[in-house]
């Protein structure tokens, strides 16, 4: 986006001055949904305006004359790099040059590819294995030496390991989405800390969750058989659009009423009057992240929204104009501050 000429910088400074009408709030959000440059932009300019109107000896804050101060900053921020595009990776972190970046992703690339060709060619003559390790602030797709995929969330680990007799065996750590390739002499098991999974072709997601001591098995298509491994021998065969979950109380099923469970996946979120507690915790499900809100007041506000392969930095803003929302950033956790709809 060319940002002198498309910007309504108008709009964008009652937006970081908090003075826009109910009208203008609608047109903020549609701007930053249907244009993440606005997300970005008013990312790194909220931190700057901030600063101005903080300025000591500033009873009353010039709106005029803190604006023209922050093009200043901006103009003189691009004369600097004029030669170097700049890229911002996430809220929190230093700005760095987009070529250095480009060269980061590339040699990451290139390594992952190194060890995924050594792993797979130079297999153990007895067994095949695979290990996938998504250790970025990404998912990532990989194809298993069986012809199956895996969909890792970020932060997961798979190990994969085909027995001589055929067993194909998985030990997972995070969360993942398996389809599954049939062979019914070649049964397809899923293993966690508490439970086992076992398919023959099948499409479904397992969730690790190390926090609450769970495991969750959500089946998209076919059947699993899901069993503990605690000792208690249960088990249980889930069905498609079911849930099975393993905790310490034992093994339950029961349906997937959260549309957004695979946003992660499927890079997309819908929400229809849903209450704001839902909508954080689907966000910090989808984007790893720990957002919370300042007052329990604001759990009861509703949201309405569709939003496909957005950054979470987008959603936060659209949470922002909505409900005149505050986003503030440490190094644990994103808080939203507001009075709350009650």
């Amino acid at each position: 986006m060319d940002k002198k000429r498309d910007i309504n910088w108008e709009l964008l400074v009652k937006y970081l001055d908090n003075e826009m009408n109910d009208r203008e709030k609608q047109l903020m959000i549609d701007l930053i949904q249907s244009d993440t440059d606005y997300a970005r932009l008013i990312s790194d300019l909220q931190g700057p305006w901030n600063a101005i109107k903080k300025q000591p000896n500033m009873i009353h804050v010039n709106t005029d004359a803190a604006w023209e101060k922050l093009k200043k900053r901006i103009e003189q921020d691009r004369a600097e790099t004029k030669k170097e595009k700049t890229v911002r990776f996430t809220s929190g972190q230093r700005i760095v040059p987009y070529f250095l970046r480009i060269a980061v992703i590339l040699v990451f690339a290139s390594g992952l590819s190194y060890v995924l060709y050594r792993t797979l060619i130079q297999p153990d003559r007895n067994q095949r294995i695979l290990t996938v390790n998504s250790s970025t602030d990404q998912s990532m797709e990989s194809t298993l030496p069986d012809g199956s995929t895996v969909l890792l969330k970020a932060q997961s680990k798979v190990e994969f390991k085909q027995q001589a007799s055929g067993t194909r065996e998985v030990i997972l750590q995070g969360e993942a989405f398996f389809d599954v390739v049939h062979k019914p002499d070649e049964p397809f098991i899923v293993i966690t800390n508490q439970a086992r999974i076992e398919v023959l072709g099948t499409a479904f997601s397992v969730q690790v969750d190390q926090n609450n001591n769970l495991v969750i098995v959500l089946v998209e298509s076919g059947r699993v058989l899901l069993s503990e491994r605690s000792g208690k021998e249960q088990s249980m065969v889930i069905d498609p659009g079911q849930m099975g979950i393993v905790s310490k109380e034992g093994i339950k099923q029961e349906e997937n009423q959260n549309i957004n469970y695979l946003a992660w996946k499927t890079k997309k979120l819908v929400f229809r009057e849903t209450l704001l507690e839902d909508v954080i915790n689907d966000l910090n499900h989808t984007f790893g992240t720990n957002i919370v809100y300042g007052d329990a007041r604001m759990a009861t506000c509703r949201f309405t929204g569709t939003f496909y392969n957005q950054p979470v930095d987008t959603l936060l803003q659209v949470l922002k104009t909505a409900f005149n929302l505050d986003v503030e950033y440490s190094r644990s956790q994103i808080t939203l501050v507001g009075e709350g709809c009650e």
